[in-house]
């Protein structure tokens, strides 16, 4: 008669087992025979189920039905690290908190994947917190809900609102200062420099030096304006806000943004192309120069 195994083999066998696995896709199913054939004197049946139930045990495989079959899929070493450390309720809620990724999940929709009830779920939750397994968040969506992800992720936008909220809520005046800094830097970069005091300039037709929503970007991170590590996407919705408000519109076929003129800044003269001629000193009817015959007149309709 064979001897038996020692535990300290099986846990051995259950180790090189489990390493094999993992060399897997971490979504492959394993089947009793795959796992059969990957331990050591895969004929002794008693011996495979000792080793599949030491892993089960630890954690390194977890146990699904498909159908009517059994079916193993191994769990990553991060992970049956920490289940080490858990209840069977605490892991159960974990799988769906990990599910949740960097949207979160609610309680009421923990309570209702894992049928349990709210007492258990509450205990598993707090137990959770307390090993910094998961932490609870607010959605700016839903302040009222409490709202759980892993510990070690970041919300996504759609939970924080992004950096324009503080602790949930809309940080106006951050947004206001912000608004108000781009809008003077569009400003300085939409009408050239005149030496005539109080007149506004304008651009010739056709020029392409407004600023695109890269060099904004990059002027707000250079500017100083604040600590909050903006995103490209975060300056865009801000020129958004400033399109809709009527202060800058977007020019070169959409790919760039320019200052739009309040009405009580607009000078008629400088406006047409008489203010800011080169000639005007030469222009008169029967001259070399004249109304009739201007090219500036009609390039300037046709911008």
């Amino acid at each position: 008669m064979a001897a038996q195994p020692s535990q300290a083999n099986i846990d051995a066998m259950a180790k090189a087992v489990y390493e094999q696995c993992l060399q897997a896709p971490s979504d492959y199913l394993f089947s009793v025979s795959e796992l059969q054939d990957l331990v050591p004197g895969k004929n002794n049946l008693e011996l495979t189920q000792k080793v599949l139930n030491e892993l089960l045990r630890t954690r390194s495989l977890s146990a699904l039905t498909r159908g009517s079959q059994t079916v193993f899929r191994s769990v990553p070493k991060d992970f049956a690290e920490k289940v080490k450390n858990m209840t069977p309720d605490e892991e159960l809620l974990y799988g769906y908190i990990q599910e949740s990724a960097r949207e979160g999940i609610w309680t009421k929709q923990l309570k209702i994947k894992s049928n349990m009830h709210s007492t258990a779920v509450n205990k598993a939750l707090k137990g959770l917190e307390r090993k910094k397994f998961i932490k609870s968040i607010k959605s700016v969506n839903h302040p009222a809900r409490n709202i759980y992800m892993l510990y070690e992720l970041t919300p996504s936008i759609e939970v924080t609102g992004g950096p324009w909220f503080t602790d949930s809520e809309l940080d106006k005046e951050f947004v206001n200062e912000l608004l108000t800094a781009i809008t003077k830097f569009m400003v300085s970069k939409s009408f050239p420099k005149l030496p005539a005091r109080g007149v506004i300039g304008s651009f010739p037709p056709g020029y392409t030096g407004y600023p695109t929503l890269n060099q904004v970007y990059l002027w707000v991170k250079s500017s100083n304006l604040t600590e909050v590590d903006l995103a490209e996407a975060d300056i865009r919705s801000l020129l958004d806000v400033l399109v809709y408000d009527g202060k800058i519109e977007r020019v070169v076929g959409g790919m760039a943004y320019r200052a739009v003129r309040r009405p009580d800044s607009i000078n008629g003269f400088t406006e047409s192309p008489c203010g800011r001629c080169p000639v005007f000193t030469l222009c008169k009817e029967g001259g070399p120069v004249s109304a009739s015959n201007c090219v500036y007149f009609e390039d300037w309709l046709n911008a």
